[in-house]
């Protein structure tokens, strides 16, 4: 059996007995798995034989290959590689294979600047494999060129060469290490469309290349010759021989770079692209040549005409993004936006135009281009349907960097169902996931958590934890057992890792282990702090102390990574003093990224011991919050990003900042010049950061406004409900009233399909409020469907103390608005029992504040016969007091009339207080915390008590503590002239 997309020939035997009682497995095989040495298992045996006929190759003599699949008598497993006929053992150490990316990245699904992107699983016909072949001589007459061009394996490429000896030209020498980087992509593939096969080590296939006698004589004959290179060679061969690993001080490469230096000027843009990814991995001595890049790339750029040369601009650009200015990305953003408008891009493959998306995500844009991000995206989205795993978890992750434009969210949902209903490895089903778990549905759980189930028996989790933690994190799950088991095979893999890798540096050890322990820290909390797993942080913490107190201790991010995971679990007597000694005296050099990870401890810290009064505990905490915001107000001065302002900003709360400091204030001032680059993602993070501080910021909240206004044909619903349950919380107002609320409801009404049934009670209770809320809303709400579909969330949720009080309280808010703003929706009344139960709950007013008053009412308008404390309304809204005055103004005692609280509330029951001139009055305290802590401005939810107690009759009189406790009324006769004039009138 011949196949296209293996460079290895495998020989083994199998039990026919057994391969019968194991075809039930077949259907979850996923990718070729690894073993640990020469054996092989009926079970794989049977998996491998169906997904090869699942790919239509069912004859053992299809077409002929590099590759061919046996079966023999012999009960050894082998591998043969057909490219260079070397016969070796399946290998048990991990396979890390070239990637033209930055290394170390963990973007997962990011797409690469590579030459040629696969398509993962694609298995390559003959035709197909010359997709990979890179034509730098497409048109040579050359018959040696030509020849090696289609050599297809390692020892025809060195037959060749060795024919031409000593006359072998400048040109053939480029073609032959061509053809060699091209049969090293297909056998570095096969590692990625199966990493769980153990195939022969990446590097040994490297070195069976580099160590070749024919190849050394190649390299020295090109040594003598390479002033004889075109400049698309030069460049060609510095960045293939760098990857076939040929060292950077060799002579060769030294030549060829030399030449690289004296011919830049001339360079065409293929070749300033290659050299531009050669120049990634130089570090600081690849600078010079790199300048020159950027300088000749902006030369260019005023030249390019056809997408084909934005790519390779986009290439050069991406490569080197450090040294960019300001004027340059903005020269990249008008081109790109003229091709968009222009329509150049509409026929563009999807890889293409990811390209140029994965440049206008670069961190190093002062101004990110947002809205170009947007067109970009909605011009791929035509093209959705025809795009692979890795382009659709490409543009997923794209995607969720502005959480827009809507349609394209649709497109790639539909998309990744479409790819995993298809027989998908359990691995590409994992990343799959990725792009739908932020959106995922109750129903979609169950079969997401069976995915993950199944990874976790992989041998390669190590690769997959971070697709795994987004998926459990984004689903909520109240799956403990499978938390947990996730976490104990991640701690195993991580620390197998450890033990693997070659060539350590100082600090690669927390490098891999933060892909667990960072993740742990996002993780637990998110469960309203009831999950936690006591092995996996105990295992950090004695690690990390050790490194700390070791020559990782000397580093400035690595003491603010691993100090904060040490913070977050410390025991109630804190961290040990030297740790914190080092945390302090490294706090000048502290990033951005290490307030954010320190903050977080201290969130996690303060969460686990808020009842932690130790006088040890607490100066340290006290000590780093100090540090910390001292480090705030310095990389405040130099932040010119919205985005960033957020992070400094959530990191300030997650500490216990308090919003009524001159640091906060400085925060909030700082969004305002910045409000430019507003888009989904920072308003979720806006929405978050006031709403948790009761901060009002009409500028901020303008412009947010206006636009969710502009905008609104891309934004999520969900993006929309947290606005706007920020701004009733707050009980802010917007300026354009009408527009925005219309907007809304627009939102709403074509995504409500993506909130869960919490969002939409929320959304719809801030709607109700503000006089939006319409029929059709109501009667998607108030449904036997809707209610089933509440009970099965509560039941499923993550976080039993809380998420089942907040839904059932806000269905009753809102069952209890509709009922007194929209009777005429005729929505019945069902939460009697429910008040009754929860005011059973809150206690009884005793405060000083209500004691005056209380006492000032006796004096002014009479004891408890006619003033009634602690008094409940129709749908149980509580009044601190109440009374009646009859049309003379005299106080009607309350045996006279029926109490509110144990009547029906019927709107048709003639009442002593029905008569004319007679006025039923509620008397609110408004304490501080009913105002927005920068402003007078009343809550939200107080706002809507208002009005709802008028609806129902009442006069209400609202007494601020400010003004009780001002100095206008500094004595009882001022307090009692106050209350008369407010309740007298």
């Amino acid at each position: 059996m011949k196949l296209y997309n293996c460079n290895v020939t495998v020989t083994f035997i199998y039990n026919q007995s057994q391969r019968s009682s194991q075809l039930k497995m077949m259907q979850n095989f996923g990718r070729i798995p690894r073993s640990s040495g020469f054996r092989v298992s009926a079970r794989r045996f049977s998996q491998l034989g169906h997904y090869l006929r699942t790919k239509g190759l069912q004859e053992l003599q299809s077409t002929p290959s590099h590759y061919q699949l046996s079966r023999s008598l012999h009960s050894v497993f082998q591998v043969k590689c057909n490219l260079c006929g070397k016969v070796s053992s399946v290998l048990k150490a991990r396979t890390y294979v070239c990637q033209t990316g930055e290394i170390g990245s963990e973007d997962e699904g990011m797409m690469s600047d590579g030459e040629i992107d696969f398509e993962e699983g694609l298995l390559l016909d003959k035709g197909q494999l010359e997709l990979v072949r890179t034509n730098l001589h497409l048109n040579s007459s050359d018959r040696v060129v030509k020849s090696l061009a289609e050599a297809a394996s390692l020892h025809e490429v060195f037959s060749i060469v060795e024919n031409q000896n000593e006359h072998i030209t400048a040109t053939q020498i480029c073609q032959a290490v061509v053809t060699l980087w091209d049969l090293q992509k297909v056998y570095g593939r096969f590692g990625c469309d199966f990493p769980n096969f153990k195939s022969v080590k990446y590097s040994d296939f490297l070195n069976g290349i580099v160590q070749h006698p024919a190849f050394i004589r190649l390299l020295s004959r090109l040594e003598t010759i390479a002033d004889d290179l075109e400049n698309d060679a030069v460049s060609c061969l510095l960045l293939y021989l760098f990857r076939l690993g040929i060292d950077d001080s060799s002579a060769v490469m030294q030549k060829l770079l030399l030449l690289c230096t004296r011919n830049i000027d001339d360079f065409g843009l293929r070749a300033l692209s290659r050299l531009s990814v050669y120049l990634r991995n130089q570090g600081i001595r690849g600078y010079y040549l790199q300048s020159k890049i950027v300088s000749l790339a902006e030369r260019k750029l005023k030249t390019v005409s056809t997408p084909e040369d934005l790519k390779l601009i986009t290439i050069c650009l991406n490569s080197t993004s450090r040294l960019l200015s300001e004027s340059l990305f903005g020269e990249y953003e008008t081109l790109l936006q003229k091709f968009v408008i222009e329509g150049k891009l509409d026929k563009s493959e999807p890889r293409l135009l990811l390209k140029f998306l994965r440049f206008l995500t670069q961190k190093e844009w002062v101004k990110k281009p947002d809205s170009l991000q947007r067109q970009v995206m909605l011009h791929l989205s035509s093209k959705i349907h025809t795009m692979n795993g890795v382009e659709i978890v490409a543009l997923s992750n794209y995607f969720q960097n502005i959480i827009e434009p809507r349609a394209v969210l649709y497109k790639i949902r539909e998309r990744v169902r479409n790819l995993m209903s298809l027989s998908q490895p359990f691995h590409k089903k994992a990343r799959l996931m990725l792009c739908m778990a932020p959106f995922t549905t109750y129903e979609d759980r169950s079969s997401f958590e069976e995915i993950i189930v199944e990874n976790l028996e992989e041998d390669d989790l190590f690769d997959m934890i971070p697709a795994i933690f987004k998926c459990l994190r984004s689903m909520k799950t109240s799956n403990f057992k499978l938390c947990n088991a996730f976490w104990q095979k991640a701690l195993v893999a991580v620390e197998r890792e450890v033990t693997k890798i070659e060539g350590q540096f100082l600090g690669m050890e927390e490098i891999i282990r933060r892909r667990v322990y960072q993740r742990y820290m996002y993780f637990n909390n998110n469960l309203g702090g009831t999950y936690r797993h006591n092995a996996l942080e105990k295992t950090m913490k004695d690690l990390f102390v050790e490194d700390l107190r070791g020559q990782c201790g000397l580093i400035p991010h690595k003491v603010a990574r691993m100090s904060s995971f040490l913070i977050g679990y410390c025991g109630v007597n804190g961290i040990p003093e030297d740790i914190l000694d080092k945390i302090l005296s490294n706090s000048q050099q502290f990033s951005l990224l290490d307030i954010i990870n320190l903050s977080r401890g201290i969130q996690i810290s303060l969460a686990f011991h808020h009842k932690n009064v130790r006088r040890s505990y607490t100066e340290q905490i006290t000590s780093l919050c100090h540090v910390l915001n001292s480090c705030t107000e310095r990389h405040l001065k130099k932040v010119e990003s919205l985005g960033l302002i957020c992070d400094l900003t959530r990191a300030f709360l997650n500490r216990g900042g308090s919003s009524r400091t001159f640091l906060f204030d400085a925060l909030v001032d700082a969004h305002i010049p910045l409000l430019g680059e507003l888009n989904s993602r920072v308003i979720r993070d806006i929405s978050s950061n006031f709403q948790r501080t009761k901060y009002s910021s009409p500028k901020i909240f303008e412009a947010v406004s206006e636009y969710v206004i502009e905008n609104q044909d891309y934004m999520l619903a969900v993006t929309v409900e947290r606005y706007l349950t920020c701004i009733y919380s707050l009980g802010y107002h917007p300026e354009s009233y009408d527009r925005f609320f219309s907007a809304c409801v627009h939102i709403l009404n074509q995504d409500r399909s993506s909130l869960s049934g919490l969002s939409i009670l929320e959304m719809s209770l801030a709607l109700c409020m503000y006089g939006y809320v319409n029929t059709e809303i109501l009667q998607s709400i108030f449904n036997i469907s809707f209610l089933d579909k509440l009970d099965e969330e509560i039941s499923a949720c993550y976080s039993k103390g809380t998420y089942p009080y907040r839904v059932r309280h806000t269905l009753m808010e809102l069952n209890r608005a509709v009922c007194i703003d929209h009777p005429e929706e005729k929505i019945p009344w069902f939460h009697e029992k429910y008040c009754r139960e929860f005011l059973e709950t809150v206690a009884v007013p005793n405060s000083v504040f209500h004691s005056e008053v209380h006492q000032a009412l006796f004096q002014l308008v009479g004891g408890p016969e006619v003033v009634r404390a602690n008094a409940k309304t129709p749908y149980f809204y509580l009044l601190d007091f109440e009374f009646l005055l009859d049309a003379e103004k005299l106080p009607v005692p309350v045996s006279e009339y029926h109490s509110v609280s144990k009547t029906t509330g019927s709107a048709k029951t003639r009442r002593i207080e029905s008569n004319p001139g007679y006025r039923r009055i509620a008397v609110l305290l408004r304490n501080e915390g009913c105002y927005c802590v920068n402003s007078r401005q009343l809550m939200g939810r107080h706002q809507m008590e208002c009005r709802h107690l008028e609806i129902m009759g009442y006069e209400v009189v609202e007494i601020p503590h400010f003004m009780w406790y001002s100095m206008a009324h500094a004595t009882v006769e001022d307090r009692l002239q106050y209350l008369r004039t407010l309740i007298y009138p």
